[in-house]
């Protein structure tokens, strides 16, 4: 660059954006020293860096002007030196061509401009110390050529609770060609808990949400996982922390449900995990080890509720595949109380749910009334009134009405004064959630109730 000292900077610039330069000063601690002559001819400025693989860290070691015909050996004190090893230590060096190429410099007896490929300024080498096979042991990345491997398949992927929401998660610095164990353990890690009660999702394309549940015995890298994420776009995984070994959970099915005790004050969380190939009577007697029972040989049963109503109760027998996933839909275990353990041929069991002056403003918690072919609405609402524990002067204020394909008939409209039961059989077509059901309104919000108020939530435990 001597020959640029008097022109203009903008002359000397390859473009007009933003450049840099390297200046090069004399050493501060020896004023008056003169920078090292350089013949561009004949010399080469060299850049060392020093790999460490215990640290696995690379350290600058600075740069050296020697001549093109210098013998590498005679660099190595100097090198030896700056790396604070002991005098006589075998190193082994290469030559860094470009990010995760580097070419081992075989014979460091022979002159710079016959080792090193197309020999130029700022051309850097990197060494390390000579390590024998059992020094290696123990090592993750013993050699240079390997940590450069690395570095250049190092990636920083966020992790997200997925049963957190807003979760900020947590970033880790990984390599790409992490096998599924090796990505768990650092996982595992970072949250102090057995990488086997760990399950990962993939993210959804171009959304941050969790897709498919990633198989521990899935046979990628972490590169796999990632293919689909734009160069400049934040890479994220979603986990899950387990209640059980991800080896037996995949031979199961996760499924979440609500538990709601006989007398609808508590309400508890479940995540249950039934065989795939089992039953709903698998899932219940799963349950039945994490909730308090009122008797201790009570019946559960599992109840589909969409929009607080009831559209289905699901037999024992039926298999756990059928079982939808809850989206709009949820599921709650309950006891069956005793009276309605047998239904007879001419009996039924009717959801009930409870409205305020429109039938689709539904709130709290549903609940089954048996009814009996013939049977008299009062009878019907004695069992209500009773179910819900209220006296008879608030009870005066809900109006009871039969609900069929979205429309409300009151009781006191009803033509007959009496249960049919084919009038709450299947309304049409679209299965259970056409059925016509008992709905309850609640005129009065501001009408007190003694034991529980259906207007506001039940206590939630979570597991």
């Amino acid at each position: 660059m001597d020959t640029d000292l008097d022109k203009q900077i903008f002359d000397v610039a390859e473009s007009h954006s933003l450049f840099t330069v390297f200046l090069e000063m004399s050493n501060p601690e020896e004023p008056g020293e003169a920078l090292r002559t350089f013949d561009k001819d004949q010399d080469v400025m060299l850049f060392f860096k020093y790999y460490d693989p215990r640290k696995e860290k690379i350290h600058y070691m600075g740069h050296m002007y020697v001549s093109i015909t210098t013998k590498l050996s005679s660099v190595v004190p100097e090198l030896l030196r700056r790396a604070n090893l002991p005098p006589g230590t075998s190193l082994v060096l290469h030559e860094e061509i470009k990010p995760n190429m580097l070419e081992k410099i075989e014979d460091i007896e022979k002159p710079l401009e016959h080792v090193l490929e197309e020999l130029m300024d700022g051309d850097i080498i990197v060494f390390q110390r000579y390590l024998r096979q059992d020094e290696q042991v123990g090592l993750r990345l013993p050699a240079c050529r390997e940590y450069f491997r690395d570095l250049f398949h190092k990636v920083e992927v966020t992790f997200i609770d997925k049963n957190v929401p807003s979760d900020p998660g947590f970033a880790l610095t990984l390599s790409q060609r992490m096998t599924y164990s090796q990505l768990a353990a650092a996982v595992a890690t970072k949250l102090d808990t057995n990488p086997d009660m760990l399950q990962f999702f993939k993210s959804q394309n171009y959304r941050d949400i969790p897709g498919h549940p990633l198989r521990c015995s899935f046979e990628g890298v972490l590169k796999d996982l990632l293919q689909y994420f734009r160069p400049k776009q934040p890479k994220k995984i979603f986990y899950q922390k387990l209640a059980i070994p991800i080896q037996q959970l995949e031979d199961k099915r996760q499924i979440k449900c609500v538990w709601l005790s006989s007398d609808a004050k508590t309400e508890k969380e479940l995540t249950l995990y039934p065989p795939k190939t089992g039953t709903v009577e698998d899932l219940l007697l799963e349950a039945r080890e994490h909730v308090e029972l009122s008797r201790s040989n009570a019946k559960l049963r599992l109840l589909d509720i969409i929009s607080n109503k009831i559209t289905g109760v699901n037999q024992p027998d039926a298999k756990i595949e059928q079982l939808a996933s809850p989206s709009t839909k949820s599921y709650r275990v309950e006891e069956i109380p005793k009276q309605q353990e047998t239904v007879g041929e001419q009996e039924l069991l009717v959801p009930v749910a409870h409205f305020h002056k429109e039938i689709y403003s539904t709130f709290g918690h549903p609940f089954l009334v048996k009814v009996k072919n013939g049977e008299s609405f009062d009878s019907v609402k004695a069992k209500i009134q009773k179910h819900l524990d209220v006296p008879d002067k608030e009870f005066e204020e809900y109006r009871v009405a039969v609900i069929t394909l979205g429309r409300a008939r009151y009781l006191e409209d009803l033509p007959q004064d009496e249960v049919r039961l084919k009038d709450f059989l299947s309304a049409g077509q679209g299965g259970n959630n056409t059925k016509p059901y008992i709905g309850l309104d609640h005129r009065s919000k501001n009408s007190k109730r003694p034991r529980y108020n259906y207007m506001e939530k039940a206590i939630k435990i979570y597991n």
